[in-house]
């Protein structure tokens, strides 16, 4: 069985070294339109699974090549 998705992005948050609102903020940035609690949900498995999994794998990923890093996170075609 593959990890779920919201565990995916929470592990690659906390491994790029970003607070829930650095996250956040770059999700929006990038278009994301929910809520920051709905997006916390999501992260903690407690909402369905969101449309907006690929902005938040994005705005990970960002933080990653802000770092010298590739794109460590899959886009969610990448999942399956």
């Amino acid at each position: 069985m593959s990890t779920p998705p919201h565990e995916v992005l929470e592990a690659a948050r906390r491994q790029a070294g970003m607070t829930f609102q650095d996250l956040w903020i770059a999700y929006f940035a990038l278009g994301g339109t929910a809520h920051p609690e709905k997006v916390r949900a999501y992260l903690g498995g407690r909402v369905a699974p969101s449309m907006d999994y690929d902005v938040i794998a994005h705005a990970i990923n960002e933080r990653f090549a802000d770092q010298g890093e590739n794109h460590p996170v899959p886009y969610r075609d990448e999942l399956r």
